[in-house]
């Protein structure tokens, strides 16, 4: 059994939500692996230790080491070890929030008097995660790491530019080192793939846009959160072509950056549900609507009109998305509760009535 331990730093600084979204995914993901160990966060830097079967542990780091989240991510220890230091999987920061303390594989590490578990043994693994714990800011995690953010930044800086020129089909590792001025050599120091080269511009892309907007959705809901944001991206439209390809890209489980990509939807998801609740509790919208469902509705109307303004020339998406979220809000204000929606009569009997229930209740919803 394989004991591997890895320090990195964070290319930019992340939320208490975003951890503990790390926190549950990663740990459910790891387990099913067979993966143990610990992911401990201080500042902007981590260290890692994964234990598990060798081929798995250097599978597992190799995605680690590509995670557009992680920079000058280096290994610092590889052991065979005969049995685990740790008995699971869990993670180790300082949230702001407490109640995230109660989520399951959270490890208060940073806590006054905290002791380490005499069951995870002396292995060199404990060893430095119990340096880590009392040198959380030391040079060890962040050795080079203002350059290497900098030099990931012109990086990505010069791949947005890229797709601009060129579109994402043609971008390749080629045409950004040109455009960032260094030798493919390079790039790949800090990108070994085109595909992780992608995955960190989404990110950064992608939250420079949508991150600014997301207080709209706390002040004045979902349905304006989304608008601001089908403005925002209509005068991106390369960063559109780069998502719809992104999001072709989640759905193939073998796909280098489906996980990330599919954690990125999933958790952009979560806020237009989370803001149409909140929504439902000021008042903004009727307690009749369904957060489920209003979510797949908005997403399905949010995504599909993206892909039609790729596709139609001159199509207005603005307008578009007010006209249609118009009618769902309309919508969302009848009662279904006690109605049958799929009363559909039995042929030949001549009744249209139910028929055009359905119908007329279907459009409106």
């Amino acid at each position: 059994m394989l004991s591997l331990v890895y320090v990195s730093t964070m290319s930019r600084p992340v939320t208490d939500e975003e951890l503990a979204e790390i926190l549950v995914v990663g740990r459910e993901k790891n387990l099913q692996l067979g993966i143990t160990g610990i992911l401990a966060h201080q500042g902007s830097n981590c260290i890692g230790i994964i234990e598990g079967d060798d081929e798995v542990v250097r599978e597992r780091f190799e995605g680690i080491r590509q995670d557009p989240r992680h920079t000058n991510v280096r290994q610092v220890a590889a052991d065979t070890v005969a049995t685990r230091s740790f008995p699971e999987w869990s993670m180790a920061f300082q949230p702001a929030d407490p109640l995230i303390k109660e989520i399951p594989g959270f490890l208060d590490l940073f806590a006054d008097g905290h002791a380490p578990d005499p069951a995870t043994g002396t292995s060199r693994a404990t060893a430095l995660l119990e340096w880590f714990r009392k040198h959380p800011l030391a040079p060890l995690t962040n050795q080079h790491g203002d350059d290497g953010i900098e030099l990931r930044t012109r990086i990505v800086n010069a791949t947005i530019t890229a797709l601009h020129d060129t579109g994402v089909e043609q971008v390749d590792v080629d045409t950004v080192a040109a455009q960032a001025e260094m030798t493919v050599d390079e790039l790949r120091t800090h990108f070994p793939t085109r595909e992780s080269l992608l995955t960190a511009t989404v990110d950064r892309w992608s939250s420079s846009v949508s991150r600014p907007l997301r207080p709209i959705a706390d002040t004045h809901g979902a349905v304006a959160y989304l608008h601001a944001l089908v403005v925002a991206y209509s005068e991106e439209p390369a960063l559109m072509r780069l998502l719809a390809s992104t999001l072709a890209s989640s759905t193939d489980p073998g796909h280098e950056g489906a996980e990330y990509y599919r954690t990125l939807y999933l958790r952009f998801r979560r806020t237009v549900r989370e803001a149409l609740e909140r929504d439902i509790r000021v008042g903004r919208e009727p307690a009749t609507m369904d957060p489920a469902r209003a979510t797949e509705q908005l997403l399905a109307l949010y995504d599909g009109l993206r892909i039609q303004s790729l596709l139609i020339e001159g199509f207005d998406i603005i307008a578009s998305f007010d006209r249609a979220a118009s009618r769902l809000r309309r919508g969302w204000a009848e009662d279904y509760r006690h109605t049958d929606l799929f009363e559909i009569p039995v042929e030949g009997t001549g009744d249209h009535n139910a028929r055009e229930k359905q119908t007329d209740s279907g459009s409106s919803r």
